[in-house]
């Protein structure tokens, strides 16, 4: 006798298996959206760090604040140099800037909760941006 179908195990067991497949694939690709938004959180700290804090520190010494960028009129400038990234729950606000680096900048909440701490800038020093995941008290720089 030949069998021109298949049998119902056979259909479950191919079933059960795409079922895991499909699982495991969504459950990657959910971790793939938090990482790239982590990425673009660190690639934007970078930016920070590299352009928009030098510039701040260098008017900060020019109007004789001895290098402080911890002013209310330098956050109303924010957006004339930086792009900041969308999804923001906290405007940026360079006066929370500390001299231990634990004030916030600026802060997000998406599947994970991230700040971006800033260090107050000195005579010597411009400010310094650091990535901090809440979740796991980690600085991620």
């Amino acid at each position: 006798m030949r069998r021109h179908a298949f049998t119902i195990i056979e259909l479950i067991f191919v079933i059960f298996i795409l079922g895991v497949l499909t699982a495991t694939a969504i459950a990657k690709m959910g971790g793939m959206a938090d990482h790239a938004k982590e990425i673009q959180l660190k690639a934007f700290n970078g930016t920070l760090n590299r352009t928009s804090g030098g510039g701040f520190w260098s008017r900060s010494m020019e109007d004789d604040r001895n290098g402080s960028v911890a002013y209310a009129d330098y956050d109303a400038e924010i957006d004339q140099y930086i792009d900041l990234v969308p999804g923001f729950t906290s405007g940026p606000s360079l006066v929370n800037c500390n001299a231990d680096g634990s004030g916030t900048f600026l802060s997000y909440l998406f599947s994970v909760h991230y700040e971006i701490h800033c260090k107050d800038g000195n005579r010597h020093e411009s400010p310094r941006f650091r990535l901090y995941k809440v979740e796991t008290g980690e600085y991620l720089d």
